[in-house]
């Protein structure tokens, strides 16, 4: 117990036991042996009030209070005839080694005492026990003053200041909250750990937090976090909606929400928010590289951090490590935030170098191989989902991060509709050697211009070679001299080359076509009486006039020169 640990019954039997010339209270320390006798302070002693202390029931040390069948006054070896120690006997309980005894007793030659009258319900009694219960309530107060500043005995507002500390807040009826499910990336191996507060979004701006830490067992495929929405205003969303992770982590291969998320009905207990709070208190930390790390990561506008410890393995400085952030929002405030973070966060006399990650422009020449024959708008709509997968494969990269062919293919198949894909990877707009490309630690793999460019699409079983579509052309032109017979070869083969290019699964427009014919020297093209033909076979003919929408050839279709009429106009 504590001095707090001091209730009613306990005080009033001390004071009893004061006021009528006992001693009260006396403190005896077991060693690691129970000894067989245990002197007394104030000998000799004519009778023991009360003991308590500590027994082992089991593996568990239990309070008791021990009586005359457990004890005994004796002497010892050199006062054998006076009553000075206690004596447990041989088959009853004993304190546990290492325990602490209290005990009341009555010493043989009592001082005198001018109150005699301690009987229930007289005036000394009365005002004994009115005295001891004021002192029970102080001690009660201390407890709950002691209680209020840990996170296991606060409660209400007192838990809400402590769990304040670590920036816990309680959730309010009304909070945004659901759940979401991580998925192990095949093939990982090894336990993943999933953070508490690793954020979540839908990239429309709605950020939730992970509220408990999460764990996948190495056999484990998936697993459901319950999270909670940045802020009270937080947008709550659809059911598949909470896609994106912020930070990758290693061997997480996708995340999402199967339920839609919804609005608390009532506030976070205090059990809820202590069970939360302690997680928070073990996630964070201060002075090592994690804590460096996680800490500028979760900025919103820090990207991704890569630290090193020891950075120059020529000169091993003790003490040194290096900082490679990279910013998703570049500009003086943020620089100044970061640095603000890593004096709260660096170990003391440990040097921080720095560094700002440049960016590093990645892009991607990906081919696919259908597994059945899709429309043009189905295409055109797998293609948008397919980018938006390898985009987002690229961003996840840190500094010193290393992005690899296999892994986004794997993101490519994982639409059932592919059957194979081909994907080159482009470094500054360099082909990257080898089935992997590493970002150095001072650079940030960034998303090139144009991220994703498609080659041509090709059908699963397809003979070899893009089918073929006749490609009709008839022409006004205007020739500057000569007839019009004598512009039928150079715009027959400039057609050509400009049909090559297309390719296969390619899209013609008009006005690509008309910039490919284009020769101002030697004729004018009446754009107006000008019409482009497609012939699609069994399903029909599609024309093309200045102004129309392009024509997307199928997957695994180019178009070949069939006619060309050339009309003179004055």
């Amino acid at each position: 117990m504590t001095p707090l640990d001091r209730l009613y019954p306990d005080i009033v039997r001390d004071l009893l036991t004061v006021l009528t010339g006992g001693t009260a209270r006396e403190v005896i320390e077991i060693g690691a042996t129970v000894p067989d006798s245990i002197p007394l302070a104030n000998q000799p002693v004519r009778r023991v009030s009360h003991l308590e202390g500590t027994v082992s029931i089991g593996d568990r040390p239990q309070p008791y209070r021990f009586t005359e069948r457990d004890f005994e006054l004796v002497g010892t070896d050199r006062n054998p005839d006076g009553l000075i120690a206690i004596r447990f006997r041989p088959k009853a309980r004993r304190p546990a080694p290492g325990s602490v005894l209290t005990v009341n007793y009555y010493p043989m030659h009592l001082p005198p005492s001018p109150l005699t009258d301690i009987n229930v319900g007289s005036v000394v009694r009365t005002l004994l026990e009115t005295m001891a219960r004021e002192m029970a309530v102080q001690y009660a107060q201390l407890r709950q003053v002691y209680d209020s500043g840990f996170v296991e005995t606060a409660e209400g507002g007192s838990l809400e200041k402590v769990v304040a500390l670590v920036d816990v807040r309680r959730l309010r009826a009304g909070h945004p909250v659901g759940r979401v499910r991580f998925s192990r990336r095949p093939g990982s191996p090894g336990e993943i750990t999933l953070p508490i507060g690793t954020v979540v979004t839908d990239g429309k701006g709605a950020r939730y937090l992970t509220s408990a830490e999460g764990t996948l067992q190495p056999s484990q495929g998936n697993v459901e976090v319950p999270v909670q929405g940045e802020t009270p205003q937080t947008a709550t969303v659809d059911a598949r909606a909470l896609t994106i992770l912020e930070r990758a982590i290693a061997g997480v291969d996708a995340v999402t929400n199967e339920q839609p998320t919804f609005r608390a009905a009532e506030e976070e207990t205090d059990p809820q928010l202590r069970q939360r709070a302690r997680r928070a208190i073990h996630a964070t930390g201060r002075g090592t590289l994690d804590a460096l790390r996680f800490g500028l990561e979760s900025l919103p506008f820090v990207r991704a951090v890569a630290a090193t410890e020891y950075p120059d393995p020529l000169v091993v400085a003790p003490g040194t490590v290096r900082l490679d952030v990279a910013l998703t929002e570049d500009g003086a405030a943020n620089r100044l935030l970061v640095d603000r973070r890593i004096e709260e966060l660096r170990p003391a006399g440990i040097f921080v170098e720095r560094r700002w990650a440049q960016a590093l422009q990645v892009g991607l020449n990906v081919a696919l191989r259908l597994a059945a024959p899709l429309s043009d708008p189905d295409i055109a709509a797998m293609k948008s989902a397919l980018a938006e997968r390898l985009v987002a494969e690229i961003r996840a990269l840190p500094p010193g991060g290393t992005l690899r062919r296999s892994r986004l293919i794997a993101a490519t198949l994982s639409d059932a509709r592919l059957a194979d894909a081909t994907i080159d990877i482009l470094a500054d707009g360099t082909p990257a050697p080898g089935d992997a490309l590493s970002i150095p630690a001072d650079r940030t793999a960034t998303p090139a211009e144009t991220p994703v460019t498609f080659g041509p699409i090709a059908l699963e079983g397809a003979a070899a070679g893009p089918t073929e579509l006749p490609f009709d052309a008839e022409l006004a032109v205007r020739p500057f001299a000569g007839p019009a017979s004598a512009l039928e070869a150079p715009l027959r083969g400039r057609l050509t080359d400009f049909l090559d290019a297309v390719g296969a699964g390619g899209a013609i427009g008009f006005d690509a076509v008309a910039a490919a014919l284009r020769d101002d020297g030697s004729f004018a093209l009446d754009r107006t009486a000008a019409v482009l033909l497609l012939d699609r076979g069994s399903a029909g003919f599609e024309e093309l006039r200045d102004g129309d929408p392009d024509l997307a050839l199928p997957a695994g279709a180019r178009a070949v020169l069939r006619n060309l009429v050339l009309r003179a106009v004055p």
